[in-house]
């Protein structure tokens, strides 16, 4: 796992984290990657909690870490790692939408039950602890005004999205009961340095480019004109970290997490293009192609979020242009091919 320093747009009250057990589930995923990665910065304990820890790959930190290995559906291990613990960051899912649409049972399995297993675990402990959850923006279904903020009415169209709404649910209602403070992060298409995602159908702008890094061409379905909201990981990153801050402020809420600005796919993948070519001395092609019979509605959407609320609770402060972002992540990949 090469590790990249992260500057975050500004200082973080690092002494928050003093002395706190984190757990985090989906720890060696792409956000959980990329938190670790900040959060080990920090005096604290980090339990990395996934199906393939990667221990030995995590260097140069001062949090001390302990790592677990298990299923999220094992009850009795979900109840022994949630003992004693201050924060959690839930972030392990199923995140693939189309093998949602296959399996709908296998899904509810894999983004529903660990969320009712660590609520419960949670409830009979004496702590009450922070959870912070990741979500997606696409559990509001297709909605035609926009931008979109929180008061849109919920309409899911897949069951990825109405098994993450189930989850998120949860999370309230455990949160009204006083059993927990937790917070829902709806995200929008998050791209930037860090691993694979688990999923084909998803991490597409990190996809996009490698595949120029490694000279091809692109491909942009249709027109490509439906509008999209990219957000850069380290800003993603910014509110995770600070949601923990304010949680008293947050708490029983759902937020959307995006950039605030409207981009094509077409242009995203133009930038994408540009970019790249400059890098490497070859020219990247974009062609487009036919929509695919198989497409789910859900990718025929528009989407950008309105982010008053992010600004209004100074969770995120400069935001990362998609720009600066794609020469971010070019870099990245470059450099750790040389590492």
């Amino acid at each position: 796992m090469f590790f990249m320093v992260i500057t975050m747009n500004n200082n973080l009250n690092s002494s928050f984290f003093n002395n706190k057990r984190i757990l985090i589930t989906g720890a060696t995923g792409f956000i959980g990657w990329n938190l670790i990665n900040v959060l080990s910065k920090f005096d604290c304990t980090i339990i990395c909690f996934s199906r393939n820890s990667q221990k030995d790959e995590l260097i140069n930190n001062n949090a001390k870490f302990e790592f677990i290995t298990s299923d999220y559906q094992d009850e009795d291990k979900i109840n022994q790692v949630v003992k004693n613990i201050d924060i959690i960051y839930h972030l392990a899912a199923q995140t693939s939408l189309y093998d949602a649409e296959k399996d709908p049972l296998l899904n509810y399995e894999a983004n529903v039950k660990p969320m009712q297993l660590i609520l419960e675990a949670c409830r009979y402990q004496q702590k009450c602890p922070t959870i912070i959850f990741s979500a997606t923006s696409t559990q509001c279904g297709l909605v035609q005004k926009l931008p979109i903020n929180e008061l849109v009415k919920d309409d899911p169209i897949s069951f990825y999205d109405f098994n993450k709404l189930q989850s998120e649910n949860l999370l309230k209602y455990y949160t009204k009961k006083g059993w927990v403070n937790g917070v829902s992060l709806r995200l929008t298409n998050v791209y930037g340095p860090g691993p694979k995602s688990s999923s084909a159908d998803r991490g597409i702008l990190n996809f996009m480019i490698k595949k120029a890094l490694n000279g091809e061409d692109l491909t942009v379905y249709g027109s490509g004109e439906k509008i999209r909201d990219y957000v850069y990981i380290e800003d993603v990153v910014e509110v995770f970290i600070k949601s923990a801050y304010i949680i008293n402020e947050i708490k029983g809420m759902h937020i959307i997490l995006g950039s605030g600005t409207p981009t094509t796919i077409k242009d995203a993948v133009n930038i994408v293009a540009d970019s790249t070519s400059t890098v490497i001395k070859k020219n990247i092609n974009v062609v487009q192609v036919d929509i695919p019979k198989t497409y789910h509605e859900i990718e025929n959407r528009n989407f950008v979020s309105d982010i008053t609320l992010l600004r209004s609770k100074k969770m995120l402060s400069k935001i990362c242009s998609l720009k600066n972002g794609i020469d971010l992540t070019i870099n990245y990949y470059m450099n750790r091919e040389k590492s």
